[in-house]
């Protein structure tokens, strides 16, 4: 199943998002990759502070914010929600 991950990112009073799409068979190995994921980012420099991953050199600290199940493309495109046009969302699950 196709899962969408959002990265939530922290530096100071500022906040922002990413996201990644991950294969997985269930929510449970979505986030074990979600989290290897930021595990390997940085290596062996990387601090894992009780979900929040703590980069080297000053970097924003990152942790998992959600992670969302898309049984469909067109699922995956809606959970984007970059796309809210329906017409767009039904060419591309084509």
């Amino acid at each position: 199943m196709l899962f969408l991950v959002t990265y939530r990112w922290r530096d100071g009073e500022q906040e922002y998002y990413t996201r990644r799409f991950t294969n997985s068979e269930d929510l449970d190995e979505a986030n074990r990759k979600a989290e290897a994921y930021l595990s390997d980012m940085w290596a062996d420099r990387t601090i894992n502070d009780n979900g929040d991953y703590q980069p080297p050199c000053g970097y924003p600290v990152v942790r998992v914010s959600s992670i969302t199940g898309c049984a469909t493309l067109e699922d995956a495109v809606k959970a984007i929600g970059f796309i809210d046009d329906d017409v767009a969302v039904e060419a591309l699950s084509k």
